[in-house]
């Protein structure tokens, strides 16, 4: 009982601190290559609701998408939304996921980048005056290729808190 409280508070520790560190960097937007600027806070869920798909439930990313839409003072629900539906598809599929290879899950994380980017635009597009062109879906790209970093650090996050 002890070591499973243990291991549920080292999970909350590692998540909340690899989800600030995202919140961080969503707000550090560089001018140069701010069309490719990577999902950061998405890829953070992924990687979360993959490795521990248990307990990092799709609730979970809607409180996450919520502090996010707070911090950058969006519309409430559309980003809380869109990172409950990927919690849900990685949860729903983490088995296959979890095979692949490192290069053949970045080509699903951007897949998956797609995804929240066609929700939340979709959604955006109904609530405010938001036109979806082909330079939306750039921070799928951007994603991609920080995806086996974010990965290899959060590997070694998940392995120095003990998660199993």
């Amino acid at each position: 009982m002890v070591r499973k409280n243990k291991d549920r508070f080292n999970l909350l520790w590692a998540f909340s601190l690899s989800a600030f560190m995202a919140l961080v960097l969503m707000i550090l937007q560089v001018e140069q290559i701010l069309s490719f600027w990577p999902e950061w806070m998405a890829l953070v869920v992924i990687y979360w609701a993959l490795m521990a798909p248990e307990k990092i439930r799709p609730w979970v990313a809607f409180v996450t998408g919520t502090l996010l839409e707070v911090l950058l003072v969006r519309n409430f629900g559309i980003l809380g939304l869109g990172l409950a539906t990927l919690a849900f598809i990685v949860n729903s599929a983490h088995l296959q996921l979890r095979v692949l290879s490192l290069w053949q899950q970045t080509v699903v994380i951007g897949m998956l980048i797609g995804i929240f980017k066609l929700i939340t635009g979709w959604l955006y597009g109904m609530t405010s005056d938001l036109n979806i062109s082909v330079a939306y879906f750039y921070p799928a790209i951007g994603s991609m290729l920080v995806w086996p970093f974010v990965y290899i650090l959060l590997q070694e996050l998940r392995r120095q808190a003990r998660i199993a």
